[in-house]
Parts: structure tokens; C-alpha cells; sequence
């Protein structure tokens, strides 16, 4: 039997908790807060735009704007020292954040990934160029896509992304919003530079998250039109099977352990004095 199968056969209707509640909501949190934070910040930086002219420029709606704003990143702070806390003071939080860790293999699967989808190494094999070559090094052949554990390389980044961009307007954002301790601490043109870092922080974490994110979470043929793992937190057997392809091993070896030694077939009937 090869590795996806054997007494431990998870069906592909089998159902697996990939989010839980606590993790749910810190994401739904992040959700409604970045998304305040994109609509009530974008037209501070695009103002001249006509559209935002026309929706900002009536009574105190402009001010309104800024509160929402602020009251968004308080929301995002929040829900940041929640996920913080969640991380460090329960097994399953530092278990996540262990596997969320980048290693030589997600550089590896992102080098694999690239090869695949490209195809040059099953052209020239087809080819027959480069077959020592490739007969030596047969990783870079890119024959499949490369398997993925809990988190693929590309989840990781996402991660690591969102830790690092929080920090950057957390920071540039206290000082935009304190104008006077910001003048008091620093010159005029570092404070300037927080204004510049904040805004262009924010276009690039909004493009990553309606095009890099929406790509590879949602727009996933497994998954098309949408993932509603953020939603109900739970995964099917098959798309553990096709998208986590370790950790579906990693389940099946546990069963596997737990049900023990497969018991030998009987061998045939021998009559006796044969």
C-alpha cells in the first residue's frame, strides 16, 4: 500500500478541525479591522480622487473618518495582543506558531513551485537534454508540486507579513496620531517618513490581501469560489489529502500506530503427512 492508504483510511468526506473558535474569531477580528482601517485610511492618502471628494467633503463625514479609523486600529491592537497571549499560554497556539516557523524546505517548495509551474525541466526531459544532469539531481526535474505540512510556504509568508506590517503602522500610526510627541522626539522629516511608511505600507498589504491571499486561499480550484475554513474551521479529507499532503500522512501513521501490527494473512491449508 502506498503512503495515502491502508487500515487507516481516511475517507475523503471526513471532516478535520483546521480552525478553532478562538482562532475564528481572532481572524474575523483581523478581518473587520483591516478592512476599516483600509476604507476610512486609503482616502486620507487619495483625496484629490474624485470618488472621495465627492463621499468626504460633506459636514463632519471627514472627521467621522478619523475616528472610525483610530477605533479600528485600537480593534487591531487588541485582537493582536489577544492572539499574542493565545500563542504563548496554550499548546495549541505555540503548536501553530511552531509550524508557522519558516525552514530550508519552504525555501525549497518555493524554488519547486516555481519549477513546476514553469516546466522547463519536464520539457528538456522530454527532450532527452541535460539527462545526466538531471539523473544526478533529480530534485530539479519538478516533475510534481512539492508537499506541503500544516502550513505551505506561501501561509507562512502571509504570516510573517502581517506580524511585520502591524508592527510597521502600529508604530508610524502612534506618531501620526501624537503629532506633538512625535515633533517633540523626532524632526520634521522623520515624522514625515512615518506618514510615508504608514500610507505605502497599507497599499502593499491591501494588494497582497485581494490578490495574493484571495489567489491562494479562495480562488484554490479545491476550493473555488471559496475556502469556509474561516468560517466553520473545518477541512475535508480530500483537500488535506491534495493540499497538506504531510500532515494527512503524519494523521494516517498515528492511526496506523494506534490500530497495531497487521495481523499475517493465513497462509494455505496443508493437509497433514503432505
Amino acid at each position: 500500500m502506498d503512503a495515502l492508504t491502508g487500515r487507516g483510511l481516511i475517507r475523503d468526506d471526513e471532516v478535520f478541525l483546521r480552525m478553532n473558535r478562538v482562532e475564528r474569531l481572532q481572524h474575523i477580528l483581523l478581518i473587520v479591522s483591516f478592512s476599516l482601517l483600509v476604507v476610512t485610511g486609503l482616502p486620507l492618502m487619495f483625496y484629490e480622487m474624485r470618488l472621495f471628494k465627492a463621499v468626504f467633503s460633506y459636514g463632519r463625514v471627514f472627521y467621522y473618518r478619523g475616528v472610525i479609523h483610530r477605533a479600528a486600529a485600537v480593534l487591531l491592537i487588541a485582537d493582536i495582543i489577544w492572539h499574542f497571549g493565545y500563542t504563548i499560554l496554550t499548546r495549541r497556539g505555540r503548536e501553530n506558531f511552531r509550524e508557522l516557523m519558516p525552514r530550508r524546505k519552504d525555501a525549497l517548495d518555493a524554488v519547486a513551485l516555481f519549477g513546476y509551474n514553469v516546466g522547463l525541466s519536464r520539457w528538456l526531459t522530454r527532450k532527452g537534454l541535460l539527462r545526466r544532469f538531471f539523473d544526478r539531481h533529480p530534485f530539479w526535474k519538478f516533475e510534481n508540486p512539492p508537499e506541503y505540512g500544516r502550513y505551505n510556504f506561501i501561509e507562512k509568508l502571509e504570516y510573517l507579513a502581517v506580524a511585520w506590517g502591524s508592527l510597521v503602522m502600529i508604530f508610524s500610526g502612534f506618531f501620526m496620531w501624537n503629532v506633538e510627541l512625535s515633533l517633540s522626539m523626532f524632526p520634521l522629516w522623520l515624522h514625515d517618513i512615518f506618514a510615508i511608511a504608514h500610507g505605502y505600507e497599507a497599499m502593499l498589504a491591501f494588494l497582497a490581501i485581494i490578490i495574493w491571499h484571495m489567489y491562494n486561499v479562495h480562488l484554490n480550484p479545491e476550493v473555488f469560489p471559496m475556502s469556509r475554513i474561516w468560517l466553520d474551521g473545518k477541512i475535508t479529507g480530500h483537500q488535506l489529502k491534495t493540499l497538506h499532503a504531510i500532515e494527512y500522512r503524519k494523521i494516517l501513521a498515528a492511526r496506523e500506530k494506534a490500530l497495531g501490527p497487521q495481523p499475517a494473512e493465513p497462509g494455505p491449508d496443508i493437509p497433514p503427512g503432505a
